[in-house]
């Protein structure tokens, strides 16, 4: 693979040949994940009150999904999230952004594979049996689409279309069709415990906001987006609302098809309501799925885990090897040491006890840690709005003050949501940021003195 030094403005010139339903696909994609597949059974402790903390959730999602559009129209830079921390508040809350964006995204990914694992174990047994089967198949995963994402962004974006039409179809004919095996009387009560409401649709709101992990997505690599002031706004409104569309028709589905006793009993809740709603044959293609969704997630995350980084070094705020593009204008250096790191932590998490719980304690920290470049992202959108808005009627600054606040507020609850544990961790690693972000500094002022003396060198000479 060969390695060639590329400007921003370099990249930039060149075609872009991401439009506008692969950039959707790129949202839609790396929201639905595998969360969708458990979430009735945690949610049906609540009953059917779930739904609606759910629908809040999906709300929150739409108002980061606004802001980022306007973003992004306003100024449709690569790095998405980091650029507009960066341009809002200087280049060391855009390095904190990226950090930990960067963290979120290849923790996500070895999360995400080894849930893989547990769905492709439902079809071939084989591959749970054995704890070395079963690290392979992840890291063979994540090594494959790490090779996919080493082709362009482009080609990345397009696996994402084509994953995420196969799994999303499947979802919308349950959410659709399956309302024929719809019946009342599994909801059972509207709230099923003794909690306040408030109290239960704040539990269900910050359990589900890793859901809409993804929301973002078509910003980062805008440099190979088409017309990308235009196209990533529209891919980022259409492939929230998609999702969310999947989300909360689907689980509504699979709650009326499926008595609330048997949805908390058992995690294939979407296997078995797939069942009653088709038949016997739709329980084992729901694992299908729900591997093709997995897939789909992962890709998506690993071609952000690249871009992000990717942009910070274009501003000199990342180690120069997250730079260096191959003749597929793909950092593959980056992608690569993002997976071994994902890797990594699959091999850590299979080493210790209990597989299910080292999965939610990443996908916690992955999610708290996303958070951070939405706070930051909805606080450059208020900042501009009463800061740097220039020309802007009135009334619509109230009408997008309220929204970029809604959102801010929906990041803020995601930490009180996130866990005291959680919330340690992701401090630990924005302080771990620090030492870095002196030392990258440190770097580039040394390397830029070789440079200029240099060139003071050669002209001498001459």
């Amino acid at each position: 693979m060969t390695a060639v030094d590329e400007t921003p403005q370099d990249v930039a010139g060149k075609a872009k040949g991401m439009t506008l339903w692969p950039a959707t696909a790129l949202v839609t994609g790396t929201i639905i994940g595998a969360g969708i597949f458990t979430q009735p059974t945690w949610l049906a402790q609540y009953g059917p009150i779930s739904l609606v903390g759910f629908a809040l959730t999906a709300l929150g999602s739409v108002m980061l999904a606004l802001v980022f559009a306007r973003l992004a129209r306003r100024s449709p830079e690569v790095g998405g999230p980091y650029a507009f921390a960066r341009d809002g508040f200087g280049k060391f809350v855009g390095f904190q952004s990226a950090w930990t964006y960067w963290i979120g995204a290849w923790v996500a990914v070895g999360a995400i594979a080894s849930s893989l694992v547990i769905y492709l174990g439902v079809l071939i047994p084989a591959v749970t049996d054995n704890v070395i089967i079963s690290a392979i198949v992840a890291i063979g995963a994540i090594a494959l689409l790490t090779a996919v994402n080493n082709r362009g962004a482009v080609t990345g974006a397009k696996t994402s279309l084509i994953l995420t039409i196969l799994k999303a179809v499947p979802l919308l004919l349950i959410g659709t069709i399956g309302f024929i095996a719809f019946d009342f009387d599994n909801l059972g009560p509207f709230n099923a415990t003794d909690l306040p409401s408030f109290e239960v649709l704040t539990a269900v709101m910050a359990y589900t906001l890793f859901s809409f992990i993804g929301v973002e997505a078509a910003t980062i690599p805008a440099d190979d987006v088409h017309e990308p002031d235009k196209t990533i706004p529209r891919a980022t409104l259409i492939g929230t609302l998609g999702a969310a569309a999947v989300y909360l028709l689907s689980t509504t589905a699979v709650f009326g098809a499926v008595a609330n006793a048997d949805l908390q009993a058992n995690d294939a809740a979407f296997a078995i309501a797939a069942e009653n709603m088709f038949g016997s044959w739709a329980g084992p293609a729901v694992a299908v799925v729900a591997v093709i969704s997995c897939l789909g997630a992962m890709n998506g995350l690993i071609l952000l885990s690249g871009q992000i980084p990717m942009a910070a070094e274009f501003d000199g705020l990342a180690p120069k090897l997250f730079g260096k593009l191959n003749v597929n204008r793909a950092p593959s250096s980056g992608l690569v040491v993002s997976g071994i790191l994902a890797a990594i932590v699959l091999g850590l998490q299979y080493a210790g006890a209990g597989l299910g719980d080292a999965v939610a304690t990443l996908v916690l920290v992955s999610a708290v840690a996303t958070m951070i470049a939405y706070a930051f992202s909805a606080g450059a959108e208020i900042k501009w709005l009463l800061v740097d808005r220039g020309e802007v009627p009135v009334l619509h600054i109230g009408r997008k003050l309220l929204v970029a606040g809604l959102a801010l507020a929906f990041t803020i609850f995601a930490f009180y949501g996130g866990g005291m544990e959680e919330v340690y961790w992701l401090f630990m690693i924005i302080l771990l940021g620090i030492p870095l972000y002196l030392y990258i500094l440190w770097r580039r002022q040394e390397e830029d003195k070789k440079d200029l003396e240099g060139e003071e060198s050669a002209n001498s000479n001459i």
